[in-house]
């Protein structure tokens, strides 16, 4: 008999509303690790046969379990920049030979990610896409020239090209939501820094791109919602979302991340004769990956897995 337990650590972030439900669709426990390497009662994962990480940050307590329960496997969800080239400091690589010894296994949110963890270690890996959290679809679009980001203050968002390409976009306007607020100093009368907002509901209504100009984003959840709600999105290969998108929904792609060339690909956007038409591909495209085709991958995935590492 399975006894799974999903571990995932205290960042007050996590878990992920994504994570959350997949680890429940297959019967989880659910427990809540440190940040670091901190006091832990292993009570908590008695009996367990089966662990499944949200993160590495959770490797250490399931190391110390796994040393006296060596026929345990361990899972992990990477979605994050853990195997990005450019966060593979001495530091991260010294913590990965004590910790990556005891994961059997890895469920990617990306291609790109499981390409990156294969280079790494030679563990299977599956990859599962999450599903938008936030679903709305507005009864009338209209096309303002009002452009949304939604991101926390990691660097990698992109947020800072993407602020500095409003000198090149007058006429419009910028909304930044989220704690990438706090990382931004601007007066530019055309840029809003709202943070942290009870709904997002307004600014998918109001907004008609949405730009996520990132160098690195696993597959943000995010940028679902803003299509699924009729946005147009403006993205990087960087982004998850970047490797499905082809034929017309390839125009939408940054060939270059700096700002002159976000701002052009945004007019480049804004002025497409018929958006309505692309507009209804990106929809489709999210429609795809609902909450209930997300676990479902899920769950085939975890269980593909589980064989593959007996």
């Amino acid at each position: 008999m399975k006894e799974i337990t999903f571990l995932y650590p205290a960042s007050g972030i996590s878990p992920h509303p994504a994570h959350l439900a997949w680890a429940k669709s297959v019967g989880s426990r659910v427990v809540e690790t440190p940040m670091g390497i901190g006091c832990f009662d292993q009570g908590k994962l008695k009996g367990s046969n089966i662990l499944l990480l949200e993160s590495l940050y959770c490797a250490p307590f399931a190391r110390r379990y796994k040393k006296k329960n060596p026929e345990c496997r361990v899972i992990s969800i990477i979605a994050d920049t853990s195997f990005w080239r450019e966060r593979l400091s001495i530091f991260r690589r010294i913590y990965y030979w004590r910790y990556l010894p005891i994961v059997d296994g890895f469920i990617a949110v990306s291609e790109r990610i499981k390409r990156d963890i294969q280079n790494y270690v030679d563990r299977p890996v599956e990859v599962v896409r999450p599903f938008p959290v936030n679903k709305f679809r507005p009864r009338k679009r209209d096309y303002e020239r009002k452009i949304l980001f939604i991101g926390n203050e990691a660097r990698e968002k992109g947020y800072s090209n993407l602020v500095k390409a409003m000198d090149y976009l007058p006429d419009f306007e910028l909304f930044l939501v989220g704690d990438c607020c706090r990382k931004v100093r601007t007066k530019k009368p055309n840029i809003h820094l709202e943070g942290r907002v009870p709904s997002l509901k307004p600014y998918f209504q109001k907004c008609s791109i949405y730009a996520h100009p990132a160098d690195f984003d696993p597959c943000p959840s995010v940028v679902w919602e803003a299509m699924y709600a009729g946005l147009i999105p403006i993205i990087t290969r960087g982004v998850g979302q970047g490797e499905l998108f082809s034929g017309d929904l390839g125009r939408l792609v940054l060939e270059k991340n700096d700002p002159k060339s976000i701002a052009d690909k945004i007019l480049e956007v804004y002025s497409i004769p018929d958006k309505s038409k692309l507009i209804k591909k990106c929809m489709r495209l999210s429609e795809e990956h609902t909450k209930e085709k997300s676990v479902r991958r899920f769950k085939e995935a975890f269980h593909r897995l589980l064989k593959e590492i007996k």
